[in-house]
């Protein structure tokens, strides 16, 4: 019953991200078909229609059955997270457009971290069978690994940003 409510508020954060990063890519639709050009994806015309409709489709089945909007979840971050490695790899200093404008930095480590922790979440939401009503420790207990994920990602960017340290 635990599982239920944390998964049930996993999946409710998830789905806010991906409705957010689906409303920021409808918001620009050229710029989001230029990003997936950069990316070298196919077709980025209709892939800059076409994702932003899944990833509202995945908000919605994450708020109706969050255990298959989780697995769902989990296996578009592996597919993003193979995308951005690949970018990363690539060192062109692309965007990922994840979140439309919001996301023109160049890919990097950031990005593999706040996906990793996006998978947690997903990993969480697949333990709730149904939407269940959350409890105050639940609550408590999502709001604590939100803070503490905010907090990895600021970090994280901190030290993007801070560039290599000279060695010793």
């Amino acid at each position: 019953m635990v599982l239920d409510r944390l998964g049930t508020l996993a999946a409710v954060v998830l789905a806010l991200v991906f409705a957010a990063a689906a409303v920021a890519k409808l918001i620009d639709p050229i710029g989001t078909a230029r990003t997936f050009r950069a990316l070298r994806l196919p077709v980025p015309g209709r892939l800059a229609r076409l994702v932003p409709a899944a990833e509202l489709l995945l908000a919605l089945t994450l708020v109706v059955r969050p255990w298959i909007g989780g697995l769902a979840a989990l296996a578009t971050l592996a597919a993003f997270t193979t995308l951005l490695v690949a970018e990363i790899r690539q060192g062109t200093g692309t965007g990922c457009g994840c979140f439309g404008r919001a996301s023109t930095a160049p890919v990097s480590f950031v990005e593999l971290i706040r996906n990793g922790l996006l998978a947690v979440t997903a990993v969480v939401a697949v333990f709730a069978e149904r939407p269940t009503a959350p409890d105050l420790p639940s609550r408590v207990a999502a709001v604590g690994g939100v803070a503490a994920g905010m907090a990895v990602l600021r970090l994280a960017r901190v030290r993007h940003d801070a560039g290599p340290t000279p060695d010793r």
